[in-house]
């Protein structure tokens, strides 16, 4: 959470301590509201990355989002608000959250004391790592379910304690042996790039694993797009157009059966009355998202992978 939200103080199980979360060094214990644990120093420290599980962006492949870490009254430096859309709005309400990593879901829980965290959802890793995803809109996983890296688990939204007039974002942290305050997060194994000022860091997620029946189009597109058709490449890759009746855009990726070597790959699409956008240059798996609004207006997409390329005349009118 943070000052541009609502200020708020802040504790891991229900109990409010001091702005910034810990009191004379105690934090609470993941797992239990009234148990309090010593946090080590070592805990705020830069965890080596060494022994970590590779984390991901929480957020489908292939989509853009900015952390923020300064913005924040109640944060320590090592906790991030995520935001894809414009800063200060809800428009990322809703949004698809996805598992950092694989693991075992030990939280997932609505507190509606002075926690804060409103829909929140913990997830154990390896090497006692824990992932926390807070102020959820709703919660797609179980206590005691396994999941998949870049598995849904929930949807990005505003929860949190009564008063607390926050918009939507959400809030991630990744924590060492269930010890508050958490540790520098890593994605991709790079660590978070610290501090991260308003509006924050741009990264690209590349939680590209899946987990359930997501599409290869909504995984790159982004939540709620959907295939609506296809061309193949011969073998090495596919173009396929996608829609999101929500926001009436289309989307035109070009993606190879796997990841491999980089091979010169592009995306195009191309509204009538408009100019065309396309993405192009040497990928190990796929070429875009390109995205255009659309509505009932027809559009040409189309693709290429080494010497093979394909464009389609004006289609999809509506």
């Amino acid at each position: 959470m943070s000052s541009r939200r609502a200020k708020a103080a802040v504790a891991t199980g229900g109990v409010v301590l001091a702005t910034g979360l810990v009191a004379g060094g105690v934090a609470l214990a993941s797992g239990d509201d009234s148990t309090p644990k010593q946090a080590s120093p070592v805990a705020a420290q830069n965890a080596s990355a060494a022994a970590m599980p590779m984390f991901r962006l929480p957020f489908p492949c292939g989509q853009k989002w900015r952390g923020d870490t300064v913005a924040s009254s109640a944060h320590t430096k090592y906790e991030i608000d995520w935001n894809q859309g414009p800063d200060l709005s809800n428009v990322d309400e809703g949004r698809t959250v996805v598992a950092a990593a694989a693991g075992k879901v030990i939280r997932s829980t609505h507190h509606v004391n002075q926690s804060g965290y409103g829909n929140h959802v913990v997830i154990q890793h390896s090497g006692g790592y824990q992932t926390w995803y807070a102020h959820m809109k709703y919660r797609s996983v179980k206590v005691g379910q396994t999941v998949k890296a870049g598995q849904k688990i929930g949807a990005v939204g505003h929860t949190s304690r009564p008063g607390n007039n926050i918009t939507s974002h959400l809030h991630y942290e990744l924590r060492k042996n269930g010890q508050y305050p958490p540790v520098a997060a890593y994605f991709d194994g790079k660590r978070f790039s610290y501090p991260a000022p308003r509006p924050g860091k741009t990264l690209t997620s590349h939680n590209c694993g899946g987990g359930g029946s997501t599409s290869t189009v909504e995984k790159i597109c982004g939540s709620g797009f959907k295939q609506i058709d296809k061309h193949a490449l011969g073998k090495a890759a596919t173009i396929y157009l996608g829609y999101n009746k929500g926001n009436k855009q289309n989307c035109v990726i070009t993606v190879k059966p796997k990841k491999g070597s980089k091979t010169a790959m592009s995306a195009t699409l191309q509204v009538k009355g408009a100019k065309a956008k396309t993405d192009k240059g040497n990928f190990t798996w796929y070429a875009g998202p390109v995205k255009a609004g659309a509505g009932s207006k027809c559009v040409i997409w189309g693709g290429s992978v080494g010497k093979s390329s394909w464009k389609s005349k004006y289609s999809h009118c509506g």
